[in-house]
């Protein structure tokens, strides 16, 4: 009875914002402590001592969607932008780079999507008017680097988010893995995500999901150069999640060698606030928002995206 109650409590207040012309909004960002401790090249760490440098630019990429009245005919608008377009910028700058997009549906309509890259933070929003829309994005970073020996380099940073409908629950957990295949030595991983806080069958899904993973390369992923080679142990990373929403990677090189690895970083997030089991076709837009299903865009099919540099 306590779940039902919620769950209608829930209900009553998305449909009293759309009665009354409020959209329902969520964001997630996530921002940085401080810059990794990684100059540009070899040379100006050289010079500045630093425990390393970056030997690829930012990879960035996020996509956006957005559905309306799902539960019927269920109209779709998708875009995307990466940091292989031309003109993209912040590439070789501090992470994560400098772009952002934002998809309208008409400039009538409340509702949206977006996300952005900046220096030291990203972060994503979504924003619908009506219980049958929905508002999805996801994002992807990632960058590889050469760690000195014995030295370490840490990313890590806090994740804030917001939802209109209410508090979220934040679950969050950790793992370590050694791989010995392909190029990897082994891949750490932290998850934290944000559920709504009943737990109604069905209405109980993530509203958001982040991952930072942080990766040991056997060999230098720009062109196979050997590297610290060896074993991987639980003593070359370091890595926390905790209820706050803080993760924190620490990659060492305990070596004479130097070490190569890369951090990415993963995160969708979407409205989704119905009970209701969306038609399979609804469900595929939806994976194609999150980025789970790769596509290529389809000129002529798809919405303007406004990009924008800081």
């Amino acid at each position: 009875m306590n779940d039902m109650k919620r769950w209608l409590a829930t209900l009553a207040t998305l449909a009293a914002m759309a009665a009354h012309g409020h959209a329902a909004t969520g964001s997630v960002e996530f921002t940085l402590d401080g810059l990794p401790s990684l100059a540009s090249d070899a040379a100006a760490a050289d010079a500045s001592g630093a425990a390393g440098y970056w030997i690829t630019d930012n990879r960035y990429s996020s996509r956006m969607t957005l559905i309306r009245d799902w539960k019927d005919a269920a109209p779709t608008l998708v875009a995307s932008y990466q940091s292989t377009d031309p003109g993209a910028t912040g590439l070789a700058g501090a992470p994560f780079g400098d772009a952002q997009g934002q998809l309208a549906w008409a400039p009538d309509v409340e509702m949206s999507a977006g996300s952005h890259f900046h220096e030291g933070s990203i972060g994503m929003s979504w924003q619908v008017l009506s219980l049958s829309d929905m508002g999805l994005a996801n994002l992807n970073w990632g960058r590889s680097f050469a760690l000195n020996p014995h030295s370490s380099v840490t990313l890590a940073g806090t994740l804030s988010y917001n939802y209109s409908g209410g508090p979220l629950e934040a679950r969050y957990e950790s793992h370590l893995t050694p791989v010995m295949a392909g190029n990897e030595l082994g891949v750490a991983s932290l998850r934290f995500e944000g559920r709504e806080t009943d737990d109604t069958p069905g209405d109980n899904h993530n509203m958001f999901d982040f991952y930072l993973l942080g990766t040991i390369h056997y060999d230098d992923p720009r062109n196979g150069t050997r590297g610290q080679g060896g074993q991987f142990t639980a003593d070359d990373v370091a890595y926390s999640v905790d209820s706050f929403g803080h993760l924190s990677m620490t990659v060492f090189n305990r070596s004479s060698e130097v070490l190569f690895g890369s951090f990415d970083i993963d995160s969708s997030i979407s409205s989704l606030p119905i009970a209701d089991v969306p038609e399979p076709s609804v469900w595929m837009a939806m994976l194609l928002g999150v980025g789970l299903i790769g596509l290529r865009r389809r000129s002529g099919s798809e919405a303007d995206l406004l990009i924008r540099s800081s």
